[in-house]
């Protein structure tokens, strides 16, 4: 086998395939798998300038008569080599940075000069098509007459350990990577030495899921904050937060917070069992609420409270698992179940976090910092995504009004002058303008409401056995 290492420009890659001088061997290549937005972000990085992986080609010659015939079959590169080709073919229009609709990007990608920016290859201005034809790139042309041993150097270029998502995100540019590499931690790196929380006291499989873990939750924290809401925790979500925050201030007042509540839930923590992904992720919210609402005494029971919590829970996913009646069945319909399917989707996420904090304040029983009359921050957020979104009045009279948290008010139930408890079991989520405050529609809504409690506990009864 023999290799030669060449410079080429873009233009020759597209004249190559466009004379059908480049091939793909279907023996051993896979088929095309990258999206329009992958190969948009691909011809984006060239106009930037960035440096892209070398091509790997294998030069074959056939002959027929007195006829020569060379062509390259590609090893690698089959994907980058469609992009670039299906752009010159104005298969697809780039991004603009501006245009949020399609791709988010981060502000200072913004603010740069784009000219290229939404147009298809045919639009651009012969400058640029010049500046893209003329990238130069690094192609390894090989000769060898055993295809067995190209197979090889296929494998051995596809094989190996292969990264995982997590892993390339830790390979990328920007302020965030660096913060979920501190808190995350990584072995061989002091700066990166992981805080305690997730280095010893997460239950996962791999320093690579630790990082993932942290990415996840602070993901949750940021959006809960910002935007008063759940958000999908997926691989795709995660890359779109990590583009979004290549400017990310690890100074600034939620990274501050983040630390501080994984100390506070490591102190709680420390000498106890290892805790579950899904209850790292809950804790942590949690605690962003009982720093904030409760008296500090919390801290120290925390630890014997969440493993009630989980006792029950199994205790009701064994019951249902055999058919047995259970005092905890919502531990099971309410939490049990959604740790199996669609863990990291939003709506999931939002149904077990309001079921955990509800059962988790019961068990804590903590103080009041402040009794007031009003609903606190945090319990008007628990009583806004437990109650998806929808005014309970409007629900009452068979009507469907989304709120928006801007709008939204938490009615007493039994009325705060009659002795009702501010208590998220006694509140309801109600649009500022549909709040009753007429007795004769607050009771008309407390019997609604006693109504409807008694019907929703029936319908999870008959769900979760």
């Amino acid at each position: 086998m023999k290799v030669r290492i060449e410079e080429r420009t873009v233009g020759e890659l597209i004249d190559l395939k466009k004379n059908s001088i480049l091939q793909v061997n279907h023996e051993y290549q896979r088929g095309l798998r990258w999206t329009d937005t992958q190969k948009c972000l691909f011809i984006d990085s060239i106009f930037r300038g960035y440096s892209i992986p070398a091509f790997y080609f294998h030069k074959k010659e056939t002959s027929a008569g007195r006829i020569t015939n060379t062509n390259y079959d590609i090893v690698d590169g089959q994907q980058r080599i469609d992009a670039i080709y299906s752009y010159s073919e104005d298969s697809f229009s780039l991004i603009d940075p501006s245009d949020d609709s399609k791709h988010r990007f981060p502000s200072f990608v913004k603010d740069d000069p784009c000219p290229w920016g939404g147009k298809r290859f045919s639009h651009l201005p012969e400058n640029l098509k010049k500046q893209l034809e003329g990238h130069k790139v690094v192609v390894y042309e090989i000769d060898a007459t055993n295809e067995n041993s190209i197979r090889d150097l296929f494998i051995r270029l596809q094989g190996g350990t292969p990264l995982t998502p997590q892993d390339k995100r830790d390979s990328w540019p920007g302020k965030f990577t660096e913060f979920v590499l501190t808190v995350g931690g990584k072995s061989g790196v002091p700066k990166w030495y992981g805080f305690d929380l997730f280095k010893n006291l997460a239950k996962v499989s791999s320093e690579s899921k630790r990082r993932q873990l942290v990415a996840q939750a602070f993901l949750l924290f940021w959006t809960v904050r910002h935007e008063r809401k759940f958000c999908d925790i997926k691989s795709v979500n995660l890359d779109q937060f990590y583009h979004i925050q290549v400017g990310f201030d690890s100074d600034c007042d939620e990274a501050k917070r983040f630390k501080e509540i994984c100390e506070k839930l490591a102190d709680a923590m420390q000498g106890k069992p290892k805790v579950a992904s899904h209850y790292i992720i809950h804790l942590i919210l949690l605690t962003d609420i009982l720093l904030d609402e409760y008296a500090p005494g919390w801290a120290s029971d925390l630890a014997s409270k969440l493993h009630e919590f989980d006792k029950r829970r199994l205790k009701a996913n064994d019951d249902v698992k055999h058919g047995r009646e259970t005092e905890n069945k919502r531990y099971y319909s309410e939490y049990g179940q959604w740790i199996r399917m669609q863990t990291d989707n939003a709506g999931t996420i939002r149904r077990r976090h309001a079921f955990f904090v509800e059962e988790m304040l019961q068990l804590l029983s903590p103080q009041k910092l402040d009794p007031r009359r009003s609903f606190t921050n945090h319990e008007r957020q628990i009583v806004f995504f437990r109650d998806q979104e929808l005014c309970q009045w409007c629900q009452m009279n068979s009507t469907e009004h989304k709120v928006s948290w801007e709008e939204c008010e938490v009615h007493h139930v039994a009325e705060h002058a009659a002795g009702g408890l501010t208590d998220i079991k006694n509140g309801a989520l109600v649009h500022k303008d549909c709040h009753p405050k007429a007795r004769e529609d607050v009771e008309k809504f407390m019997e609604y409401w006693g109504r409807k409690s008694n019907a929703d506990s029936a319908e999870k009864q008959t769900t979760s056995v």
